[in-house]
């Protein structure tokens, strides 16, 4: 009491000569702590009712208010108290007000104290869960062991023990959090024990809210039938599976707990259908494609049974196309898929101009793990591919002025003179994916895992003869609430017979936004003897980044990349990557981060020329949506 009667003496002194009424003269411009360790600040600041006024002109001000600001006192010692420190006081206030006596900066001084330590966590009355399962359990509770006992954690750690429970056949399963005296005052012993109820089963299945879709559609959706043990994770599949379809804004997959406590558990899943057609308009900007724009019009109960239909139209200055697809969901059995597409398309490169029309038939097989309690869901997905396509390409014009580059021309199968190649590709793809990553516009943790190999020719007929080989990883490792360490490794290569057997624009190129920032699109590869890029057949590119949140919506990046493409096939050589390195910023929005790279070159490229006229930047600034990677 007496050190919060201190408190209230030198805060009342400091208001009192600026001669501040409590209605709100006083505008709070920051607030800082002092003395904070076991806590981040932004979650204190978080807490109080006092709140920052905006930096920007146009920001929302805050005033200050002494008796709220007394209370904020009390919150910060109760905040304290839930994450496990008792004896946390605030011992000092400095309040700083500027000439005009109109702006106060704030500095909260804390004793925290010693913690309230967790010693042990034991289960009690698991038996029925598997050893394996019990042990991720323990490992996926937010309280261990040494860690100060945070009634957020205990909270969290009590949902997911139910989750568990419910998950191996006890939808009536409860949990208690226990506390018992540990070796010393300041350290307590963690009983999550469990009480199980009659084990139960899926009963009766009903539907509700279906109106032009049909309830086989729903059903077929099911992670579970009746007479299945019940468990908690095949309601979240379902709900997951339902929600992907696109035909429903809503969702629910509800148990109906009986009161007698009955071993069969009633399911009712209820739907609210959306809207199955649908005209979407687009338009934007990008430092690579400069203004672009696109419609899509999107039928998802394209003939019933969930199929959909889709006509897109694009255009910018890199590409202009049409191109349609038809899914046929569930192809037999759930899971596996067929899709048709076709495209005319139209695309103009730096280095090369293409067109392509033709299209394709996709076979694909969902593999999915369902997400069971905390553990992340796994996305595997097996495709197979055939493809018909008609080509039409030339290279710039700059690369044709070279005279001494004729015969590579006649090599890799172009028109010495226009630089032109046409030809039919008939190929087919084997692709995979296995992806533990969320949010795909912004991951922040797992990874994925992607390849394919394409063949065309041989008995496939057709133009072109060649293999290609690709593969990526993705990774992505959350450091705290507001960094992100992300990283990325991708390799491609092209074999064949001959050059001349392999289009040009299937030649790789690296550099641009979202590959080595330093550089601006394709102007990293193999050159041709006056220094114009031209392309290789095996290509590396490697990229880590730190994302880190500043203020707000706003977040910063620090990245560095690496990449390169050389001539021949199975080629690349990690020494000889070109590097760049760089800031950036990303501000949230609905649709994504907008996002500003500056890539400066670390070991630029003699030489290079671009449609004829010397490279001489060596740093390059990108905008876009959506992170690089």
């Amino acid at each position: 009491m007496a050190m919060r009667t201190l408190f209230a003496t030198i805060l009342l002194l400091a208001i009192a000569s600026a001669s501040c009424r409590e209605t709100g003269d006083v505008q709070v411009t920051s607030i800082d702590f002092r003395g904070v360790s076991a806590v981040k600040a932004d979650e204190l600041k978080a807490v109080l009712a006092t709140r920052e006024s905006g930096f920007l002109p146009w920001s929302r001000k805050r005033f200050f208010d002494r008796p709220e600001f007394d209370r904020d006192v009390q919150r910060l010692e109760a905040y304290y108290a839930d994450r496990g420190y008792p004896k946390a006081k605030v011992v000092n206030v400095d309040v700083k007000l500027n000439d005009a006596k109109d702006k106060v900066a704030i500095t909260v001084e804390i004793a925290e104290g010693e913690p309230i330590v967790i010693e042990s966590v034991a289960f009690d009355g698991f038996d029925p869960v598997p050893t394996d399962h019990l042990e991720r359990l323990r490992d996926r509770l937010p309280i261990s062991p040494g860690k100060p006992r945070d009634q957020r954690f205990i909270l969290a750690s009590h949902d997911v023990s139910v989750a568990e429970l419910r998950d191996h056949g006890f939808p009536y399963g409860s949990v208690r959090m226990l506390e018992r005296p540990g070796s010393s005052d300041m350290r307590v012993q963690i009983i999550v024990a469990a009480e199980l109820g009659p084990e139960a089963v899926f009963g009766p299945i009903s539907v509700e809210g279906d109106v032009s879709v049909d309830e086989d559609v729903v059903r077929r959706e099911l992670a579970f039938k009746e007479g299945d043990l019940y468990q908690l994770s095949r309601i979240t599949e379902t709900q997951r599976r339902l929600y992907g379809l696109e035909l429903f804004q809503f969702v629910n997959v509800a148990p109906r707990l009986p009161e007698d406590r009955s071993t069969q558990i009633p399911i009712i899943v209820t739907v609210t259908e959306g809207k199955h057609r649908r005209l979407q308009l687009a338009a934007g900007y990008g430092s690579e494609e400069k203004v672009r724009g696109r419609i899509t019009w999107r039928h998802v109960n394209f003939f019933g049974g969930a199929r959909t239909g889709e006509v897109e139209a694009k255009a910018s200055s890199l590409e202009q196309g049409v191109r349609g697809s038809f899914l046929e969901p569930f192809l037999l059995q759930r899971g596996l898929s067929l899709r048709l597409s076709g495209s005319t398309w139209w695309a103009d490169e730096p280095v090369y101009e293409h067109r392509s029309s033709g299209g394709q038939v996709t076979l694909a097989k969902d593999l999915s793990r369902a997400r069971v309690g905390n553990e992340p869901g796994v996305r595997n997905t097996l495709s197979a591919s055939f493809i018909q396509e008609y080509e039409d390409y030339a290279v710039a014009p700059s690369v044709l002025e070279d005279p001494t580059f004729r015969d590579e021309l006649i090599a890799l199968g172009l028109n010495p003179i226009t630089g032109r190649g046409t030809g039919t590709v008939t190929a087919v793809e084997v692709g995979f994916e296995r992806n533990t990553a969320e949010q795909p516009l912004d991951p922040r943790q797992g990874y994925v895992v992607s390849g394919h190999v394409q063949k065309a020719g041989q008995w496939l007929r057709g133009t072109f003869e060649f293999t290609e080989l690709y593969g990526e990883v993705r990774g992505y490792v959350p450091i705290g609430s507001r960094f992100v360490w992300a990283n990325r490794m991708g390799s491609a290569t092209l074999a064949g017979p001959s050059a001349a057997l392999i289009p040009f624009y299937k030649r790789y190129f690296v550099g641009g936004s979202s590959s080595v920032r330093g550089w601006g699109r394709y102007q990293v590869s193999p050159l041709t003897p006056a220094g114009e890029p031209f392309g290789g057949r095996t290509m590396l590119e490697v990229s880590t980044e730190a994302r880190f949140g500043i203020r707000g919506k706003l977040g910063g990046v620090l990245f560095v990349d690496g990449g390169n493409a050389w001539e021949g096939p199975f080629e690349a050589r990690f020494g000889e990557l070109r590097w760049a390195a760089g800031p950036g910023f990303r501000y949230d929005t609905p649709i994504g981060p907008v996002r500003v790279d500056i890539g400066i070159q670390l070991n630029p490229i003699d030489g290079l020329l671009l449609e004829g006229n010397p490279e001489k930047r060596k740093w390059r600034v990108h905008f876009s949506i959506g992170q690089a990677f």
